[in-house]
């Protein structure tokens, strides 16, 4: 027997991330139109939701939701300049929804702000990543979570509603690495020559697939980080880069000077060329200007970087020849309709997963 039909969907999005909502919601409306689905959930109603964001002369804001009663309600906010004036924005949005009885509710972080303050490593200090989901799941009582490759898996068990977890996640690992491998004859590079580096032990673990899914050995630079700043401290590589094309692989490229550092390291080592792959892409520091971030990365001897857009970042790099984006819509999108229909994420952690989200398909 047919299941119900899904609830109408709504797809809003806080400043800075509307571009990437309107690509999945362009994307979940094709998986909708799809003949099976329509044919075992009929046909799902999408929309774009419309907000509008009030300043007052104090500037406190005040979110206004269009209607959402009897719907799905689905949030994209990643983390865009003003970080924190958007998280504000945010809060106020999942609480007019809240006030407007959305049916259901779905918050979608394809970059979680303050993901990397996840514990207290040290005395007297905030930790952001902790507290910023008992906000959402506790106090504004949202149900679902989804996150994108937060920077460490454990963030998900932060958000709880009651006793039941309340988060998800996904991986755009495969994306990555997918896009890779098919492009590794077009860049002229042999199997038998390329090695995946990871930034630190910790990419090692956390990446580990990545190297047996492209076919190719693995190496890792050994790195501490002592007074727990931005800036660790390479002692030696584990593992061959010696003549070896070298693909460095990492979560981020946040100001681009630590993916620097590991490149100059992997150099010095011997390394043939080195690319760079990278989940999330930043590009800021807060000491120079976003142009002079991109020079940096460009005057590098890295001679190309495969990131995603889970952070909007194809206007920084505006046809840069070195840079390569990926959209992670298609694959949001695929996890955003298999939550409203009620399947299972499972599937997406799996490396042929990728053939229902591929960029670019």
């Amino acid at each position: 027997m047919d299941r119900p039909s899904a609830l109408p969907i709504k797809i809003f999005s806080t400043t800075g991330s509307t571009c990437l909502a309107d690509g999945v919601f362009r994307e979940l409306v094709a998986r909708f139109e799809n003949p099976d689905t329509i044919r075992q959930f009929g046909k799902v109603e999408t929309s774009r939701g419309v907000t509008e964001v009030q300043e007052f002369s104090n500037e406190n804001i005040q979110v206004v939701v269009e209607n959402v009663r009897d719907c799905m309600a689905v949030v994209i906010s990643t983390q865009t300049p003003p970080v924190n004036q958007n998280l504000m924005e945010l809060m106020m949005l999942m609480h007019a929804l809240k006030n407007s009885r959305a049916m259901d509710v779905l918050l979608v972080f394809p970059y979680m702000p303050y993901s990397r303050s996840d514990r207290k490593n040290k005395a007297h200090i905030s930790s952001g990543g902790v507290f910023i989901p008992q906000i959402f799941s506790g106090i504004l009582q949202v149900k679902r979570t989804l996150l994108l490759d937060p920077h460490d898996t454990h963030i998900k068990h932060y958000f709880e509603f009651g006793s039941m977890p309340a988060a998800d996640e996904v991986t755009a690992t495969y994306l990555i690495t997918d896009h890779i491998e098919r492009s590794l004859p077009d860049w002229g590079w042999k199997k038998e020559d390329v090695v995946v580096v990871f930034a630190d032990s910790g990419a090692s673990t956390r990446f580990r697939d990545v190297p047996s899914r492209l076919g190719v050995p693995r190496a890792y630079i050994d790195k501490s980080r002592p007074d727990h700043t931005e800036t660790p401290t390479a002692h030696e590589i584990v593992g061959r880069v010696k003549g070896m094309r070298c693909i460095i692989f990492d979560d981020e490229i946040l100001t681009g000077s630590t993916a620097i550092r590991d490149a100059e390291t992997v150099r010095s080592f011997g390394a043939k060329s080195i690319m760079m792959g990278a989940i999330h892409a930043p590009l800021v520091d807060r000491r120079i200007s976003g142009d002079e971030v991109i020079a940096r990365l460009t005057n590098s001897c890295i001679e190309r970087f495969i990131v995603t857009d889970s952070i909007p970042c194809r206007h920084k790099i505006d046809g840069n020849p070195k840079f390569e984006v990926l959209s992670v819509a298609p694959l949001l999108a695929e996890a955003v309709k298999r939550i409203a229909l009620g399947e299972s994420l499972t599937a997406l952690h799996a490396e042929s997963s990728v053939n229902f989200y591929r960029s670019g398909l």
